[in-house]
C-alpha cells in the first residue's frame, strides 16, 4: 500500500464562486487527477504482493469477490506486472484468474471517502461496460478510455460531496475483467462539467501517463 498526496495537476477554476463540491460526478482520468490534486489520496497498484497472494482485510479497506476470493494476478495492468482478479475461475489462487462476467468486485473502506477510481482490464469496447455502485445509492458507469498503446481499456472515476464507505464493481457487458490502479480518499474538489464550447477552447486536459503489457485474455 502506498499513501500519496497527489501533485502536479491543477483544478481549472472557470466560474468564480462555484462551490468546491458539486454532488456526485463521474469524470475521466484527467478530470479525476485534477479533482484529487490537493486531496489526501491513497493508491494501490498491487506491486507489493506476489502473484497468487490472496487479499482480504487491510488497515484501510476490505477486498471481496462475490464468487471467490480477491487474488493478485499476472494479467495485463496499468502498472506492471500485478493486478487484481478472483479465485472463482478454478477455486484456487493462480496468476491467471479474473472476475467472471456475473461476478462483482467490492471494496469496503474503514473511513468514509469522497473519491474513487480504478482501471479495468477487458476486451469490452464503448462506454458503460461496467458499473460502480456506492453504499449511498449512487451508480455510475465506466468510460472507454484505452490504455496507452492498446485498443481496449475502461476507467471508472468519480467524486462526491456525500462521503461513502463501499464501492461494488459489476460487469454490464459480456466480458470478464481484472482490475488495477485503485485510487481512493478525499478529493480537494469536484470538477464541474464545463459547456462544450469551453472545453473546446481549453483543448481538453492531459491524460494520466499509464503503462501496461498486453490485452486481457479473458472474455
Amino acid at each position: 500500500m502506498m499513501k500519496i498526496r497527489a501533485l502536479g495537476a491543477a483544478v481549472i477554476m472557470v466560474f468564480a464562486g462555484m462551490p468546491a463540491m458539486a454532488g456526485f460526478i463521474s469524470v475521466d482520468r484527467a478530470a479525476f487527477a485534477a479533482a484529487v490534486a490537493d486531496g489526501t489520496i491513497s493508491s494501490e497498484d498491487f506491486e507489493g504482493f506476489a502473484p497468487g497472494d490472496l487479499l482480504g482485510v487491510t488497515a484501510e479497506l476490505t477486498y471481496s469477490a462475490s464468487l471467490g476470493d480477491p487474488v493478485v494476478t499476472g494479467f495485463l495492468t496499468t502498472t506492471s506486472p500485478n493486478g487484481l482478479g478472483s479465485t472463482s475461475v478454478s477455486g484456487g489462487p493462480t496468476v491467471d484468474e479474473f472476475f467472471l462476467i456475473e461476478e462483482n468486485a467490492a471494496f469496503a473502506f474503514t473511513e468514509a471517502i469522497t473519491a474513487f477510481a480504478i482501471d479495468i482490464n477487458t476486451f469490452a469496447r464503448g462506454d458503460a461496460a461496467y458499473s460502480a455502485s456506492t453504499n449511498t445509492g449512487d451508480v455510475i458507469t465506466s468510460l472507454f478510455e484505452v490504455f496507452p498503446g492498446e485498443t481496449t481499456g475502461q476507467f471508472i472515476g468519480f467524486v462526491s460531496d456525500t462521503p461513502f464507505t463501499s464501492v461494488t464493481i459489476a460487469a454490464l457487458s459480456g466480458f470478464s475483467f481484472t482490475l488495477d490502479t485503485l485510487v481512493y480518499g478525499d478529493a480537494s474538489a469536484v470538477v464541474v462539467p464545463l459547456p462544450g464550447t469551453v472545453l473546446l477552447l481549453l483543448g481538453g486536459l492531459p491524460a494520466l501517463s499509464l503503462t501496461r503489457k498486453t490485452a486481457c485474455p479473458c472474455q
